[in-house]
């Protein structure tokens, strides 16, 4: 809050923690203040940001940012993700171990018309899916194009400034603009493009006059001049 100079400075380090549980790591690598300040969705200076997160919650270790003491403090959270990956907690025997079971009394459970078969069948069903690391929303993944942490941290930023204008997306409305964004933009134009968009409080995703340059896409240039219409 002294560095920042602003009481709401806790809430900026909550979205990173949010970021690390939602990527299941503490560790970013190639991240840099403006990826930092999209996560966290700070609104001022990126480098201000960087300097005090960096005095305070992050550290960074060759060329990774490291959420600091993330993952000591959240030990029992990524225990249970590796008990989960395994198939969850061993279940702790019942009974006294000590007494021998009866001859018909072993595992009587198991032979009552269920097949090895079946009993592997409802084992598997109810294993869910692995969550791709590149989700969205609505469980829409992001184009294979725009697949890095920077874009999804600047999607995710999107959202959040949607929503705060009352006009966030249904499923359908984000399919349509992720398969646009993944068309218009690269991985390299995408973020500076949001950042550029919210900055001008713009209602739709446009590219900067810097980034139509390095960029080169005549396309855009239209799409930037009608964006107020």
């Amino acid at each position: 809050m002294r560095l920042l100079e602003t009481d709401s400075a806790p809430n900026y380090v909550i979205r990173l923690w949010s970021h690390c549980q939602t990527r299941k790591t503490n560790i970013f690598p190639e991240w840099s203040p403006v990826i930092l300040s999209s996560v966290c969705r700070w609104p001022g200076d990126a480098d201000l940001f960087w300097s005090a997160m960096l005095q305070t919650f992050c550290r960074v270790e060759d060329g990774y940012l490291i959420a600091h003491q993330w993952d000591e403090v959240n030990a029992s959270l990524i225990a249970a993700w590796s008990n989960g990956g395994k198939g969850g907690r061993p279940k702790k025997p019942t009974g006294n171990p000590r007494v021998n079971p009866e001859p018909n009394q072993v595992n009587p459970q198991l032979t009552r018309g269920v097949t090895d078969r079946e009993d592997r069948e409802e084992k598997t069903e109810k294993t869910p899916a692995p969550k791709s690391p590149w989700e969205v929303k609505f469980g829409l993944i992001l184009p294979e194009k725009l697949q890095t942490d920077e874009c999804l941290a600047a999607v995710e930023t999107w959202l959040a400034y949607k929503a705060e204008r009352k006009s966030g997306y249904k499923r359908l409305g984000l399919l349509a603009a992720l398969n646009a964004w993944a068309k218009e933009f690269d991985a390299k134009t995408f973020a500076d493009a949001v950042n550029h968009s919210m900055a001008n409080n713009y209602l739709g995703i446009f590219a900067s006059k810097a980034g139509l340059s390095s960029n080169n896409n005549p396309g855009a240039i239209s799409a930037d001049i009608t964006k107020w219409q």
